[in-house]
């Protein structure tokens, strides 16, 4: 550790350092070049402390911590960097929590937003969620009406990014828009990826399916519906599915 290198730290990483050398020292004065000295000081008595152990093992030791208290220090160099709040675009994202519920958060472009409010006769957002028949392959469009099963609203307001919700059926394809409504009109801003609600159900008999390690299993996977128990479960078959990622059966 060099006095050049030294200087390039902030005081706050230098009072750092200091702290893990022991080093007592009045962090009132603010004396940056008193306090790199003691650092100095410092590090040259630990150093010296280690050469007085001159057998290979103690050696190769040292180099270990050596390198060790300099990865540490770098360490102390690098920026944290926050995540911010929002990313200022127009997009809403679904997340499966469970069989019932589903969390979504969403964005809304400033430029957008202050365009939609200046409007006369701006009413507000809502959501509007969709349940699918299937998801459909990549570069088709799952909101097609052939492919919407049912619908319905949630008022939201302006301040809101994020809700809860309830599903209410599992097993099925699910997905939201965010939508704003101008003058009765209503416009799509964003279109949310498509989920799939595993298959889930209460059991009434769990002591009777825990016995059946194979089948609690497969019902744990969420592959395998309870109602189907007159079927000849085979748990390498789920594992196939699983692989072959063919979860619609």
């Amino acid at each position: 550790m060099t006095r050049d290198r030294l200087s390039k730290y902030s005081m706050f990483d230098l009072y750092k350092i200091a702290e893990n050398e022991g080093i007592q020292y009045d962090y009132s004065d603010g004396d940056r070049d008193e306090l790199i000295e003691k650092i100095l000081e410092a590090l040259e008595e630990d150093k010296t402390e280690r050469d007085l152990a001159n057998n290979d093992a103690m050696k190769l030791k040292n180099t270990k911590y050596d390198i060790l208290q300099d990865y540490e220090l770098e360490a102390q160099e690098k920026q944290v960097y926050s995540i911010p709040e929002k990313y200022n675009d127009t997009r809403i994202v679904m997340l499966l929590r469970d069989p019932l519920w589903a969390y979504t958060y969403w964005d809304i472009n400033d430029n957008e937003l202050n365009k939609m409010k200046e409007e006369l006769f701006f009413e507000g957002f809502f959501l509007r969620v969709f349940e699918l028949n299937t998801k459909k392959p990549s570069g088709e469009n799952p909101y097609s009406k052939d492919n919407i099963l049912d619908y319905y609203d949630i008022p939201v307001d302006e301040k809101d990014d994020s809700w809860y919700i309830n599903l209410g059926k599992t097993g099925r394809h699910f997905g939201i828009q965010l939508c704003s409504i101008v003058h009765g009109k209503v416009s799509v801003l964003s279109k949310s990826n498509v989920i799939k609600s595993p298959r889930g159900f209460v059991a009434k008999h769990i002591k009777d399916l825990s016995s059946d390690s194979d089948l609690m299993t497969v019902l744990m996977s969420g592959l395998w519906d309870y109602n189907n128990k007159g079927e000849n479960v085979i748990p390498q078959r789920i594992i196939s599915i699983m692989e072959n990622q063919d979860l619609t059966f």
